[in-house]
């Protein structure tokens, strides 16, 4: 089986920092290529919001944003997501 790195990956850049005993600021964002060599162009997805702390479950309150969402939504695209500890 050969393997190969892609010429053009996607680059992610990603934070989280505790502001308190159970809660955190979050951050994921990817840099997304586009095109071919001679025309390569990115496109950026951000993402940004709170992730609440429990016991067995933590839960993002976040946004979904770009430049093309902006247009229409500045604050960005609501999402929740939940991990459960098991």
């Amino acid at each position: 089986s050969s393997f190969e790195f892609g010429k053009n990956p996607i680059i992610t850049v990603s934070g989280t920092a505790r502001v308190g005993r159970k809660i955190a600021l979050v951050t994921e964002n990817w840099i997304i290529p586009s095109g071919n060599n001679s025309r390569l162009t990115y496109y950026p997805i951000y993402t940004y919001g709170l992730r609440f702390f429990g016991e067995t479950l933590s839960v993002d309150l976040a946004f979904i944003n770009n430049k093309d969402i902006m247009e229409f939504l500045f604050t960005g695209i609501p999402f929740v997501a939940f991990t459960v500890k098991f």
